[in-house]
């Protein structure tokens, strides 16, 4: 499926459903394509895609703004895992 895709140059985020993450330095992080929150508070957030999960760990973290698609999380950001 992935050399399909890769031949075809489509984008890998809408065909596999994978989360895409954007980062602004440390203290930033733009997510797209995540299904649910599995976990939320100020050192962590953990986010559930549709073939993996996300977890991102820090300081002050909070959730600024979502959408059922996308979400932008703001603090200070020490650490980013797929897992």
């Amino acid at each position: 499926m992935r050399k399909f895709i890769d031949a075809l140059e489509l984008p890998k985020d809408l065909c596999l459903g994978a989360l895409n993450v954007k980062l602004t330095g440390q203290y930033e992080a733009y997510i797209e394509n995540y299904r649910s929150i599995i976990e939320y508070g100020d050192s962590i957030i953990k986010l559930q895609g549709k073939n993996s999960r996300l977890s991102i760990s820090g300081k002050n973290l909070k959730i600024v703004c979502f959408t059922k698609d996308d979400m932008k999380i703001k603090g200070y950001l020490q650490e980013v895992k797929f897992y």
